[in-house]
């Protein structure tokens, strides 16, 4: 009797280790839950989700950890085939030459996923590209969104610049220089263009641009720009759904990816000694959702949404300006029980208590 009790008690022990391992053989990193929420919108060689903004973001995450193959018990698994993709974004820039239907915000998307995928554009295509953009500069130095409009902004300016660059041509600095300062605004920041009010966004593009073409210390006003962007900081570690995050606007209750993405890297050209780099990356990391394995925005203080592709990149490229990829090396927990944990945990407690029984009846017998 004792015997029996002591297996009994023996093989309860072991059903309870199971239960508590179990988890922890399940635990993956960080990067591995984010590529494979990557790899979850990959549709085909073509795309990724349901933009080129969205491809671009998906690359250069891939690109960064090199997953274009992936090992396997029986070899490699090929995840993207590279020149397939190659030649599918080069057909969509033909396809959308041949019909005229063209945005300098697509252009760009396209040719960058390109330029991760070091592909090589030919002289036809760079020609038609280059001719394109001439198209949409204006004469007061910004560049418009197509070439049948001519209302320069801040946006497209951006695109532009970086086209340009990626193509080697000379820009006229000096013009695009004097043309961003002019859409500066009272409150430090700078709007789409001269007529508009700030956003976080085309003042994050102001800053970014006139630190590539010039010098910072040339903004209007650099301190008036700093305070802008410090602004939209939680700094009340009370708060404990935004603390560490920027809201998108003065009058939001809740903190953004996008309007952190925006702020963080405005501010790091700017000074980044007024970052508060552990509270952001612990708002950072609160937001790894891990029914699907991406980052998302915690709506009404407590919901989580869906993961999005731009989300997890800002979170991915926030990880990299403030040196803390290693935070993505982490191990950590599947946090929702899914049916293949409780496939497995129903299969171990099967397997024991079946065990129990056994040794049961050979004792009985």
């Amino acid at each position: 009797m004792k015997l029996k009790t002591r297996n009994i008690a023996l093989l309860s022990t072991i059903i309870l280790l199971f239960v508590l391992l179990t988890p922890m053989a399940l635990a993956k990193t960080r990067q591995s839950y984010l590529t494979e929420f990557i790899f979850s919108k990959q549709v085909g060689n073509e795309r990724f989700g349901s933009s080129y903004q969205d491809t671009a973001y998906s690359l250069e995450i891939i690109d960064y950890y090199n997953l274009y193959q992936i090992p396997g018990l029986f070899g490699a698994e090929i995840k993207i085939d590279i020149s397939d993709f190659q030649d599918n974004l080069e057909s969509a820039l033909d396809v959308k030459f041949s019909s005229g239907d063209i945005k300098l915000f697509e252009l760009y998307y396209l040719i960058k996923s390109l330029e991760i995928l070091d592909a090589t554009l030919n002289s036809t295509l760079k020609m038609q590209i280059s001719t394109y953009v001439n198209q949409t500069e204006q004469a007061e130095g910004g560049f418009s969104s197509d070439n049948s409009t001519s209302t320069a902004d801040m946006t497209s300016t951006y695109f532009a610049y970086e086209i340009r660059t990626y193509l080697n041509e000379e820009l006229n600095h000096t013009l695009i220089k004097s043309w961003i300062l002019s859409c500066n605004n009272s409150d430090g920041g700078y709007g789409g263009n001269s007529t508009l009010n700030s956003s976080q966004f085309t003042s994050y593009l102001a800053v970014y641009l006139i630190d590539q073409i010039g010098n910072l210390n040339e903004l209007v006003n650099r301190t008036a720009t700093l305070n802008y962007f410090k602004s939209f900081y939680v700094s009340d570690s009370n708060n404990l759904y935004n603390y560490g995050g920027y809201l998108p606007d003065l009058l939001s209750q809740t903190t953004l990816f996008s309007s952190t993405f925006y702020c963080i890297n405005a501010i790091s050209l700017l000074d980044n000694t007024q970052l508060s780099k552990a509270a952001t990356l612990n708002w950072i990391l609160n937001r790894q959702n891990f029914e699907d394995g991406g980052f998302s925005n915690l709506y009404g203080g407590t919901v989580q949404g869906a993961s999005s592709i731009p989300a997890s990149y800002y979170a991915f490229i926030l990880f990299l300006n403030f040196d803390s990829e290693e935070l993505l090396n982490e191990d950590i927990f599947m946090v929702e029980f899914n049916f293949i944990i409780l496939i497995i945990l129903l299969v171990v407690i099967a397997t024991v208590i079946g065990l129990i029984y056994f040794i049961w009846r050979k004792r009985k017998i």
